[in-house]
């Protein structure tokens, strides 16, 4: 119940000013301390804190020149761009420069001093004039052995962004370096809310995610009020879904649709093009954008099948957008003449059932910390889901595991049971199991096997003790809050 998971601590300031982006200042930092031509490309969707990153990066450098990318015709992008150069380098220009007196002009001025340039929304160049690639990649070609420019490109398209640098383009093979830009991992939030305890920060990241404008959304340890933040018209994540889709995408009622079907459980692509109406020869076009370009959704098949499995499902892989749909959306009636009581009710009687599935996520990031850790009983190459069907009793002819680990090469495999419930893990859950590791169809009878089981609330003595004849691993949320913190 949400009237339960209330935090004594009032958090008063919770958006931080900047956390949890160590690995990538270290990166930009090491590239820009060797002094030469740097060309990286910083790639991620909108809402994670890219300018942000980058704003952090020039902080106290005098030396540089950051330019988003304006939405205007070629002519008027020209002059803004020459004009950004003049005020902060001087680098001087006879009129209108072209494309190639641009970049001329800005290689020649780093080859006697190191500079910073960075170009915030990049992609935009593409609609502006596709041949400023060609003129950037001349002058690399020509300077760069000599230049001590330190190039940044930004983008928040992913898709445009590879495109730009893909084997056919000017610009292939001319980075130095690349930053994939992702969302938070639960392990960050730690640092968000570190007067939070471990089980508050999952109902935050299974609400929020990972997404770091969502979580300065959060202005309260009263999950409640949390939530009814959002459930107000005068919240930016009210219709937030909406309008990221209509500001990225064309046929946005399209995708709309498409995710609104793989919310409500819909997860096969042929299930999911019926649902929408769309031809079953065009659905993947549309489902490849949602996880390529935007990184909403996952396709996800049996860890213990090959990658070109027919069994592939597809799964929300954005949390909040995943909230989002669950509740929000379908009370939008409501909430538009502020009921807020009902939606508030629904929210709070199925929480925790929304919640297990992020809870698995959440359990799978600490394996992966564990395996690279060297924790584990043996490190693992794969992880991920398995299921399938077996034949037994009628009614009982499928299985799912919610983790399954794998190592071919030493044919070592581990199953793990992840639960998020408020009591303790019963024998039941280890001795299930067990039960269903037999079903699982991989290198049979020449396999070394290994069983886990990760609870919220822990385990009670009599699991414990099963756990210890059959040497299971059992691990609870101070297991998970030592290790992703």
């Amino acid at each position: 119940m949400l009237s339960i998971i209330v935090y004594t601590i009032i958090v008063m300031s919770i958006k931080m000013d900047f956390v949890n982006r160590k690995d990538e200042l270290e990166y930009v930092e090491s590239e820009f301390s060797k002094r030469d031509f740097r060309f990286i490309s910083v790639i991620g969707r909108r809402r994670l804190g890219k300018t942000r990153f980058l704003e952090q990066f020039l902080k106290g450098r005098s030396k540089y020149c950051y330019v988003l990318i304006p939405e205007l015709n070629d002519k008027d992008v020209r002059m803004e761009i020459a004009k950004n150069f003049h005020e902060k380098f001087g680098i001087s220009f006879l009129g209108l420069p072209s494309w190639d007196e641009i970049f001329e002009g800005l290689f020649h001025y780093s080859l006697e001093e190191q500079i910073i340039v960075v170009f915030d929304e990049f992609q935009r160049f593409s609609r502006i004039d596709s041949s400023i690639f060609s003129y950037l990649q001349k002058h690399i070609d020509r300077s760069a052995a000599d230049s001590k420019l330190f190039l940044v490109v930004s983008g928040s398209s992913i898709g445009m962004m590879h495109q730009i640098f893909e084997y056919a383009s000017p610009l292939y093979g001319r980075r130095t370096g690349q930053m994939p830009f992702d969302a938070f991992s639960f392990a960050a939030l730690a640092d968000w809310f570190s007067e939070m305890s471990v089980d508050m920060r999952v109902y935050i990241y299974a609400i929020y995610g990972g997404t770091p404008k969502y979580l300065e959304e959060v202005e309260s340890a009263d999950m409640r009020d949390s939530i009814k933040r959002i459930l107000s018209r005068t919240s930016i994540l009210y219709n937030e879904p909406e309008v990221l889709l209509k500001t990225e995408l064309r046929e946005s009622n399209t995708y709309f649709n498409i995710l609104k079907s793989i919310a409500s459980g819909i997860s096969r692509s042929s299930q999911i093009a019926e649902s929408c109406g769309i031809k079953s020869t065009s659905i993947d076009y549309y489902l490849n954008i949602l996880i390529n370009d935007l990184d909403l959704i996952k396709k996800e098949v049996p860890v213990c099948d090959k990658d070109s499995s027919r069994k592939a499902i597809y799964k929300m892989n954005d949390n909040f957008f995943r909230f989002w749909f669950r509740f929000v959306y379908p009370a939008l009636s409501e909430l538009e003449i502020g009921n807020y009581s009902r939606v508030l009710e629904k929210i709070d009687d199925e929480l925790d059932t929304f919640t297990g599935p992020v809870f698995e996520d959440i359990s799978k990031q600490f394996l992966l910390d564990m395996n690279r850790l060297d924790r584990l009983p043996f490190t693992f190459e794969k992880i991920g889901v398995q299921w399938g069907k077996f034949r037994g009793e009628v009614g009982k002819n499928s299985y799912e595991i919610d983790l399954v680990a794998t190592n071919s090469s030493t044919k070592q495999i581990m199953f793990c049971e992840c639960k998020w419930k408020k009591e303790k893990v019963g024998p039941e859950v280890l001795m299930k199991l067990l039960g269903k590791a037999k079903y699982v169809k991989w290198y049979n009878g020449d396999r070394k096997e290994y069983f886990a089981v990760i609870s919220r609330s822990g385990f009670t003595q009599k699991a414990r003790s099963i756990a210890k004849d059959n040497e299971i691993l059992l691990f609870d949320l101070e297991d998970i809050d030592q290790v992703l913190r």
